[in-house]
């Protein structure tokens, strides 16, 4: 066999075993193989945080005590100012955090504070219970040291009245009759409003008649309550007229006197 018949053998071999890896491959000879192509899905790009910057950034006063407030009623706001105070950066602030019995009434702080400006935030008291409260108010920032406190404070209070007058006398009074009936009026002495757990009541032979006091309105709110003297036999008799309500001092009892003939 000579050298160019040779090579014509070996290029024979060589297409037949392409043309049937071709078919095998393919399913059938002639026919082209589909190509899927993936698409990538995007995936969101986290939101990233401030970067920490060198800045100082300053809260003043560093703590706050609050007058003596009534549960439940918020009082006057007291002022801390934020300062920036670096030439050159800005500083990003989160917004203001402050405990239970406190309240950020108001703040003019932006999102980013700029080198050397400032800004202020109002913090009000709102006691929850009666007696000494204590808290915070929680600024964060992304300046060097960036989490500030100011310490809060205050004392709760619990709603207060006065009677007027604070005793009623009826005088003498004929067996088995009914006297005029008196008056007594109670006024709020808080900014708070004062309510009743229960009807006002008086200790025979004393009777309530009528009460304007389901509620009394904040100072200088008012309610009026009517007693009368049905007395039943002979005698002096010293009795109380019984208040139960959140004011100080409940339940307060107001004397009542009067006699019969």
């Amino acid at each position: 066999m000579t050298e160019r018949s040779l090579r014509g053998l070996i290029l024979g071999a060589a297409l037949v075993a392409a043309i049937s890896g071709a078919n095998v491959i393919g399913h059938a000879a002639g026919t082209p193989t589909a190509t899927i192509t993936a698409t990538p899905t995007a995936t969101p790009a986290p939101t990233a945080s401030p970067s920490p910057v060198l800045a100082t950034l300053d809260a003043r006063p560093k703590s706050i005590s609050f007058p003596s407030e009534v549960v439940g009623h918020q009082g006057k706001p007291a002022k801390i100012k934020l300062v920036n105070h670096t030439t050159a950066v800005a500083v990003t602030l989160w917004q203001p955090a402050v405990s239970s019995g406190f309240v950020v009434t108001s703040s003019n702080c932006p999102g980013e504070l700029q080198p050397g400006a400032s800004c202020t935030i109002e913090v009000a008291f709102v006691p929850t219970a009666k007696g000494k409260q204590h808290g915070l108010l929680r600024v964060n920032s992304n300046a060097e040291f960036g989490s500030h406190t100011v310490k809060l404070k205050g004392h709760g209070a619990a709603p207060k009245m006065k009677a007027h007058p604070q005793s009623l006398s009826f005088g003498q009074v004929p067996v088995d009759t009914v006297s005029s009936p008196q008056s007594i009026t109670l006024v709020n002495l808080r900014p708070a409003p004062i309510s009743f757990t229960t009807a006002p009541a008086a200790t025979p032979p004393f009777n309530v008649t009528a009460s304007t006091c389901g509620t009394i309105a904040a100072k200088p709110g008012t309610c009026i309550i009517s007693v009368e003297f049905a007395p039943h036999e002979r005698g002096k008799f010293e009795g109380t007229l019984e208040l139960q309500d959140n004011a100080a001092n409940s339940p307060q009892h107001i004397k009542l006197f009067g006699s019969s003939k």
